[in-house]
This record gives C-alpha cells, sequence and structure tokens, in this order.
C-alpha cells in the first residue's frame, strides 16, 4: 500500500460527502463552469475537479482537512470543455 504511510483513512468521507464539500469550496474560488467527478488510476480511487479555466489567481489548491483519505486531482481545462465533452458532476 504505497499511499497508507500518506492518507489516514480513518478520517475519509463518502465520495458525496467529500464532492458536496468541494462544491462549496469550488464555488468560492471560481466563476467558471466546474465538473466533479470519481475516477482511478493506478494509484487507486482519487476525485478530479475539473475547472475551465483552472485556478486563476489561486497559487496553490485549497484543500479542505476533511480530504484526508482521498486523493484530490485539479485539472484545468479550456472553456467550453466540459459541455462539450459531458463530464458528469
Amino acid at each position: 500500500m504505497a499511499y497508507s504511510q500518506n492518507w489516514n483513512v480513518t478520517d475519509k468521507v463518502d465520495y458525496e460527502g467529500l464532492k458536496e464539500l468541494l462544491t462549496s469550496l469550488v464555488v468560492e474560488i471560481t466563476d467558471n463552469a466546474f465538473a466533479i467527478k470519481k475516477s482511478s488510476d493506478d494509484g487507486g480511487s482519487m476525485v478530479e475537479v475539473w475547472i475551465e479555466g483552472g485556478l486563476q489567481g489561486t497559487p496553490n489548491p485549497p484543500l479542505p482537512p476533511q480530504c484526508r483519505g482521498w486523493r484530490v486531482v485539479w485539472v484545468s481545462c479550456p472553456q467550453g470543455y466540459i459541455k462539450a465533452f459531458e463530464i458528469r458532476k
């Protein structure tokens, strides 16, 4: 378990809870379209936050402490990308 030393799984929130937290956070930092989706790769489950135009003016992605247990990947995409490719929220 490569990530066991990095994540405290006892504090892990469920996906719907994390999506709710991230949605309220992203609404505060951008007026652009965004989508949040559950995904996975070789490292396991993660949550992707797609924001059209990215996090302009925000030096580091703000992660609430409740995100422990989940890897959150911030993805910058061009305007119109989310609707064109139907990234599900």
